[in-house]
This record gives C-alpha cells, sequence and structure tokens, in this order.
C-alpha cells in the first residue's frame, strides 16, 4: 500500500510539473488544437479545413509539425509520426461534423464539429468531463515511446471554464 502511495504521488507530481518556456503556434483562425510534449518544444499542430462553413470531405483534419529545435520551421510529418503517433483517422458524420482519432490512442475519439457561426472545435471527453480542447501536453519516457500522462487543456463545455485534465493511458 505505502509502494502504490508513493507511486501516485511520483505520478501526480511528474505530471503536474508546468511546461515553462514552451513555445504558443501563432495564432490561426483554422486553428482546432495543438500538442506538445515533455522531450522537446516541437509542436504538433491539428487544423480544419473548412470551406463555405463546410468541412472538406478528403481530409478536414490537416496535421503538421513546428519543429521549434531548427528555428520554427513548418514540416509535414514523417511516415512514422503520421502512423505510429499524431496521424489521423476520421469518419465523416455530416458535411459539418467527424469523428476523429490520433494514430497512437485510437480508442480516444475526438468530435469534430462547426457552430451556427461556422467556428470549427474539437470536443472530447476526458475523466467523465466534455470539454472543448485547446492543447494536449504529453507527459514521455525519454525515447518517447512510452506516455505516462496527457494534460488535455481547453473549456468544460457545462460550465465554460478552463480547465485541465489528467489522464493517464
Amino acid at each position: 500500500m505505502k509502494k502504490l502511495l508513493l507511486l501516485f504521488i511520483y505520478l501526480t507530481s511528474y505530471c503536474t510539473i508546468a511546461q515553462s518556456g514552451y513555445p504558443i503556434p501563432d495564432s490561426n483562425p483554422n486553428r482546432l488544437f495543438y500538442i506538445q510534449h515533455s522531450n522537446n518544444h516541437n509542436t504538433y499542430v491539428y487544423d480544419v479545413d473548412i470551406n463555405k462553413g463546410l468541412l472538406d470531405s478528403d481530409e478536414p483534419v490537416v496535421a503538421y509539425r513546428i519543429i521549434y529545435t531548427r528555428g520554427g520551421i513548418k514540416a509535414d510529418l514523417t511516415g512514422l509520426q503520421r502512423r505510429l503517433a499524431y496521424g489521423v483517422t476520421f469518419k465523416k458524420i455530416s458535411s459539418k461534423s467527424c469523428v476523429f482519432t490520433l494514430a497512437a490512442y485510437p480508442e480516444k475519439e475526438l468530435f469534430l464539429r462547426i457552430s451556427k457561426k461556422g467556428k470549427a472545435y474539437v470536443m472530447v471527453s476526458v475523466n467523465g468531463k466534455n470539454l472543448i480542447l485547446n492543447r494536449m501536453f504529453l507527459f514521455s519516457n525519454k525515447t518517447g515511446t512510452k506516455v505516462d500522462c496527457i494534460n488535455f487543456y481547453g473549456k468544460d463545455i457545462k460550465t465554460g471554464r478552463d480547465v485541465v485534465e489528467k489522464f493517464y493511458p
């Protein structure tokens, strides 16, 4: 029991370390959310491809990376990143909504919707709370092959308040 308590304290403190010094990607009206991780400042960005208030039928979610370790250049995902980690698989529900998953964790569904005002957003359920997603931060091992904890940042749909939900995959 004592070992379990110590493990819980370690994981809780590890996953609450502030992400100080991490860059924030430039604002974009089509930005859905972005992902950063504990190994470096490179950022994985997800934008919506929207035309006249409707989702692009071929690729409604566009994923790319910003390589801050090389001066902040924008680049496509590598094949490995697309297949194993940051790539997107989606299923269109209507011309204004779809459900999609990330390659690294296909069990977690994300719902893309376009509001009546034409603004796209992503909704996700974390720990029983529904939130509009702004960003994720992954706490991973040194090699980046195992994620210990994910912080989901967004707005609680019920209250409208900013929230951070910790998720242990």
